[in-house]
């Protein structure tokens, strides 16, 4: 099968092919001769300097330039008279009314049949858009900077506060207890029922307050806590959580199945925080009318882990989900269940450092089910593992 060659234009077509491109480009097109006089002049450069093609032909392409960049113009025409292309530099164009405009301009030489320079070509480009762009990106830059500078500063005081504060509050807080329980001690037979009755309700309170002191310095802990990443087993860390609160389970009588998980790229011990709080969550709000039971599972997909835990306690409303993470938010009355309500907040605490997220639902054991998504081990920290 014989192929038909494609037709050539001839010389001259492409010739004016190639003037009707110039002709109807975006960018500003113009040729200098070898004095810098404007030779040619195209409808784009007729838009962005304001002058039609027969003012402007014959003049030195210099006038179009503000004062502080006529220099840059005089360079870079002078390097293409030399032979060589000047590639794309930013500088600053005056309109005919006066106003500046940010360009992108190339220059480079014209030869002709014997590669001698003759002529060159200046291409300008509005970058006006591109400008106010990349302004806009470093206000914007810059305000990011200053609020991260500003929550920097209201974690450190916050945290710092919750340090005094503890601290502040400790000393009072156990002079108060000890002199209680002297009184109690030395004044007991004085006192009738409703005397010791009150003395025991201040005991409770002091305790319930030393307890809330510490929680909100373990809160106080994660504000900005670095997070040293690592591969972490998941399975050893929670068999490590479950050792501490066995005592507890054991007297709940709750039993436990563990679920073969993945490993994570974690901080260790913020780790085991978090799967301690949340094992401790599901063991104290078991129900009354069946066994407590807690399963623990996880997956990995798509470089995260999903850590997920069941119980078959009382599980928690759809209507309170978003409040149990919140500080000092409490459900259900103290005489019911026990704790200050920070548990929570410190679990969401440690995964969102992981830029993670934790959530809760309804569990088919009946009670509720916490997940959290943490990082996957990455595949370089897996191989580097694994190696020999």
């Amino acid at each position: 099968m014989d192929v038909v060659p494609e037709p050539v234009l001839p010389p001259q077509r492409s010739a004016a092919l190639l003037a009707q491109a110039v002709a109807v480009s975006a960018d500003a097109i113009f040729c200098q001769d070898l004095l810098g006089t404007v030779t040619t002049w195209n409808a784009a450069a007729e838009r962005l300097y304001g002058y039609p093609a027969s003012a402007i032909v014959g003049h030195r392409a210099e006038e179009l330039m503000a004062d502080r960049t006529r220099g840059e113009l005089r360079t870079a025409h002078a390097t293409a008279l030399s032979g060589t292309r000047v590639d794309r530099f930013d500088s600053w164009h005056e309109r005919g009314d006066g106003t500046l405009v940010p360009v992108d301009v190339s220059v480079v030489p014209l030869l002709d049949e014997c590669g001698k320079v003759v002529a060159v070509a200046t291409t300008v480009a509005d970058v006006t858009r591109r400008t106010s762009l990349a302004r806009d990106l470093e206000a914007a830059k810059v305000r990011l900077q200053k609020q991260n500078a500003a929550l920097t500063r209201s974690n450190r005081d916050l945290e710092q506060f919750a340090y005094v504060a503890s601290h502040d509050l400790s000393e009072p807080l156990r002079v108060m207890t000890g002199y209680v329980e002297r009184i109690e001690h030395r004044y007991a037979a004085v006192l009738d029922e409703r005397g010791r009755r009150y003395m025991r309700h201040i005991v409770d309170a002091s305790v319930r307050t030393r307890s809330l002191i510490d929680d909100l310095l373990e809160y106080s802990r994660f504000l900005g806590a670095p997070r040293e990443s690592v591969v972490v087993d998941t399975g050893v860390v929670v068999d490590r959580a479950v050792s501490t609160l066995l005592p507890a389970m054991l007297e709940a009588g709750t039993t436990i199945h563990i679920g073969t998980l993945p490993n994570m790229w974690s901080d260790v011990g913020q780790l085991q925080i978090l799967v301690a709080n949340l094992l401790s969550n599901a063991v104290k709000f078991r129900s009354p009318d069946r066994p407590p039971h807690i399963e623990v599972s996880g997956v990995a997909a798509d470089g995260w882990v999903t850590l997920t835990i069941d119980d078959s306690g009382i599980g928690i409303s759809s209507e309170y989900r978003e409040r149990v993470f919140r500080m000092f938010q409490r459900l259900h009355v103290r005489e019911a269940y026990l704790g200050t309500g920070i548990g929570l907040a410190i679990a969401q605490q440690i995964v969102e450092l992981h830029e993670g997220r934790i959530w809760v639902e309804d569990s088919p054991l009946g009670g509720a089910r916490f997940c959290c998504t943490l990082p996957a081990v990455p595949a370089a920290a897996a191989a580097e593992r694994s190696a020999p």
